[in-house]
């Protein structure tokens, strides 16, 4: 949990912070970054069934944490039918990283949708939450993160050759990955960071990847699974990278699009995954609702004896909609309004209870304007 005192000097002093020039690969995809900070409202959801009736199984979703200063300000948990969802409650990692939301269900017939719907408020600057070294295992190979495989050392090599220090060669591994299409013949059959390079693939491959070519040169690297705030309306989920900098920091990087520095308000994060969750990318279990090659609860994860229900022929089965973006000078009062309220929301559904707002109430309180918004997140309305 970010301390509230840490989080306002860290805002009260995103003006020195360098910005950073937008130049993606893909700018038809990526719109420019903003100065405020932004409130999405995301979905995520799955489709399942049980064999066996009566039997009473657990979905697992990845959730906002307050990584980076982000906070949720609006959660619901529910199902189609409702009586399919028995219980719920917000759970925290133990690597104090990472959050999820485990339900309780019991499908009947040809399956239910289990759902939950967040909005999210992300700052305009990352706030930094530690100084300290990372863990030695963000530098090591793993199931989908092969930095030790021979192509992936050789590239590495070549793409350091005349690089004038890391930050040159973070850019280069960057762009290198965004704009691989991947050699003639090779299929698009697994998420992993080997498939990758031969592919190209999807985000979820480039990420991997990128976090490959990075650990292949001692750069400890991660992945996050996240909600982008430039997409529209249906969308799976998104992939990108992060590393560690010679200033002692984590830094993001775009490597579908060819960013940098994606900016912060950009992102909804929803799970960095540690080695050991790439290390179950190709688990039976784990393969119910992803292709093998993505971390463990980077998507939703189900129980044993839980199925995917042939409920839709959509693929892109979640949303995400942005719904504002605030002018800069309101950030210290929003983001202090949204981390009070994100304190109860997050109470409340450790208990299993929904703390929600209706889209169309947020949107009549945002036209009005940050002071009013502010005034609803403290109860004030």
């Amino acid at each position: 949990m970010v301390p509230l005192a840490i989080l306002l000097i860290a805002l009260a002093s995103q003006e020195r912070t360098q910005s950073v020039k937008e130049s993606p690969v893909f700018p038809q995809l990526y719109h420019p970054p903003t100065h405020g900070p932004t409130l999405s409202e995301f979905t995520l959801r799955v489709p399942v069934m049980v064999k066996e009736k009566g039997k009473v199984g657990t979905v697992m979703f990845p959730a906002p944490s307050d990584y980076s200063g982000q906070v949720i300000v609006s959660l619901k948990v529910e199902s189609q039918p409702p009586s399919a969802l028995k219980a719920w409650k917000w759970q925290d990692r133990a690597d104090k990283l990472n959050s999820y939301i485990v339900a309780t269900v019991a499908p009947e017939g040809k399956g239910a949708w289990i759902t939950y719907t967040a909005q999210v408020l992300c700052p305009p600057e990352p706030v930094v939450r530690t100084m300290v070294k990372p863990d030695k295992a963000w530098q090591s190979s793993t199931a989908c993160v092969q930095s030790t495989d021979p192509e992936i050392k050789s590239l590495a090599q070549k793409l350091k050759e005349g690089a004038k220090d890391q930050e040159d060669y973070v850019h280069r591994v960057t762009m290198w990955v965004a704009r691989n299409n991947g050699q003639k013949g090779e299929q698009f059959t697994s998420l992993d960071a080997k498939r990758g390079l031969k592919c190209g693939g999807s985000c979820t491959n480039r990420a991997n990847l990128c976090a490959a070519l990075l650990r292949g040169n001692g750069i400890p690297a991660r992945t996050v699974a996240h909600m982008p705030t430039w997409a529209v309306g249906k969308f799976y989920q998104h992939w990108l990278t992060e590393y560690w900098t010679e200033d002692g920091n984590w830094a993001m990087v775009e490597p579908t699009l060819g960013v940098k520095h994606p900016a912060r308000n950009t992102v909804i994060v929803l799970a960095i995954s540690s080695t050991e969750d790439e290390e179950k990318a190709f688990d039976k279990q784990h393969l119910e609702f992803s292709m093998p090659g993505s971390p463990y609860l980077s998507l939703a994860e189900v129980s044993t004896g839980l199925y995917a229900a042939d409920l839709t022929q959509d693929d892109a089965i979640n949303e995400v909609h942005l719904l504002k973006t605030f002018p800069n000078q309101s950030t210290p009062r929003i983001m202090t309004s949204g981390y009070r309220r994100s304190l109860k929301v997050r109470e409340a559904a450790r208990l299993g209870k929904s703390m929600a707002y209706e889209q169309s109430k947020v949107l009549q309180s945002i036209a009005k304007g940050p002071g009013d918004f502010s005034m609803l997140l403290d109860g004030k309305q």
